[in-house]
């Protein structure tokens, strides 16, 4: 399932209300040659952490698999992951990425 682990899709099958979103990075800006491929490596970040934070403070599955962009979780958390993905490819710094991942998680957790 685009890429996705078998247990994760299991477990989150489980889960009421799960969406998946799919897009492509040139759905977002039109990238190409060097600026694309740098574009996917700010995506995952040194040693998949970009991509890591962003999974564990949504509670999101994402597969980046070569241009295209799948993310499984819930709608209000696979709009946040989305909108932080959104931003790196815009050329946004990790940082500051992580700073609203960090608010955002916050008043996530006051919520539930």
């Amino acid at each position: 399932m685009l890429g996705f682990d078998v247990i994760d899709v299991v477990a989150l099958l489980l889960m009421d209300k799960l969406y998946v979103e799919s897009y492509e990075i040139k759905n977002v800006k039109t990238l190409r040659g060097e600026h694309l491929s740098r574009a996917i490596g700010r995506l995952s970040g040194k040693g998949g952490k970009t991509k890591f934070a962003i999974k564990n403070s949504t509670k999101t599955r994402i597969v980046i698999a070569d241009t295209k962009i799948h993310i499984l979780g819930s709608f209000a958390n696979v709009k946040i992951a989305r909108d932080s993905l959104c931003s790196l490819i815009m050329g946004s710094p990790a940082g500051k990425v992580y700073l609203k991942l960090r608010a955002v998680s916050v008043r996530l957790a006051e919520r539930f």
